[in-house]
């Protein structure tokens, strides 16, 4: 049998509006007073085995509200693998295009949740590292299959084989798809040098302060530094860019248009993690509703509030009766 086997019918219509093409993690999620130092042991306040990676939260967190949204990712053979599945069934999320790898188990991530609500993160892409751009073309149809003509959004994150999802965009922005990249985590200098030249292919640039740094060498501290970034990405090719800062809110920029800068809600804030995969999956579903890009993105700050008040990650995104009157 074939190491390697996906979910995809032989009967029925695939027929997504959002692709959502990224990873798939269990998370691990240990809640501590402070992040262990150098040789340090200590006990946790509490543990939750949850469900995350930036391609799968994104992917739920539109879910949840109503889009009508597919995966496509590697999990492993394994139960994690299996659990993934229906967790992303349950949310909506069409998986007619998960793959898995019976070889390798599911992407892990391991985070500690401070107090205060900061996180740090460590992931482990397991059977992630094999879905590569070489695998999609073989397994795809050369992109055909999973680029359907009912598809108006492409997403995609870091957390992936950089060239599968370089290609992805490629190929989507081809097709006149509207693409949106998430550049997080972080890249490195070198894999940032490799990113640009695709940046003409990128409809909606999503980086936070960080990756918008290391994207123009503009050190971000405020919107107005933001604002500067904004303008600098939209010179290297991009034409919808909006910087997310945090508690600060973002900046963002339509068609090259003056950037505008918008405040976050202040929220007394219990677990940060994935508020910015919460952010991105909201404002895509509410893009897809007809919504311009800044009021899809104050919708989607609404979201990512609600989101950050809960523990865990996708357990803490939002269903359309638990938002304020007028989000949805």
């Amino acid at each position: 049998m074939n190491r390697v086997q996906t979910l995809k019918s032989q009967t029925g219509d695939f027929a997504p509006v959002v692709v959502v093409l990224g990873s798939c993690f269990v998370d691990y999620v240990a809640y501590v007073d402070h992040a262990p130092q150098l040789g340090e042991t200590m006990h946790s306040q509490n543990f939750q085995k949850g469900f995350g990676g930036k391609g799968g939260n994104q992917a739920v967190a539109a879910g949840r509200l109503g889009a009508k949204v597919a995966m496509v990712g590697m999990v492993g053979g394994d139960g994690d693998g299996a659990d993934y599945i229906k967790q992303l069934q349950t949310n909506g999320v069409n998986t007619d295009y998960m793959f898995r790898d019976s070889a390798n188990s599911t992407g892990l991530a391991m985070i500690f949740v401070e107090t205060k609500g900061s996180n740090e993160i460590v992931i482990s892409p397991n059977a992630t590292k094999t879905f590569t751009e070489a695998f999609v073309r073989e397994h795809t149809g050369g992109f055909e299959a999973i680029l359907p003509k009912s598809v108006r959004f492409v997403v995609c994150q870091h957390e992936i084989p950089l060239a599968t999802t370089l290609a992805t965009l490629k190929e989507a922005h081809q097709r006149g798809i509207y693409t949106i990249f998430n550049s997080a985590p972080a890249p490195t200098p070198a894999e940032v040098a490799v990113i640009k030249p695709y940046l003409t292919s990128v409809s909606l640039f999503c980086p936070n302060e960080v990756e918008a740094q290391l994207m123009t060498g503009i050190t971000i501290a405020d919107s107005a530094s933001a604002t500067k970034a904004v303008k600098a990405l939209q010179a290297m090719g991009v034409r919808d860019v909006v910087i997310t800062l945090g508690a600060a809110g973002f900046v963002l920029s339509e068609n090259g248009a003056e950037p505008t800068a918008e405040q976050a809600k202040r929220v007394k804030a219990v677990d940060t993690t994935g508020a910015g995969d919460c952010f991105v999956g909201s404002m895509t579903y509410f893009l897809s509703r007809g919504h311009g890009l800044l009021e899809s993105c104050r919708r989607a700050n609404a979201c990512a509030a609600v989101s950050v008040t809960r523990k865990g990650t996708q357990a803490s995104y939002p269903k359309p009766s638990e938002l304020p009157p007028g989000i949805m």
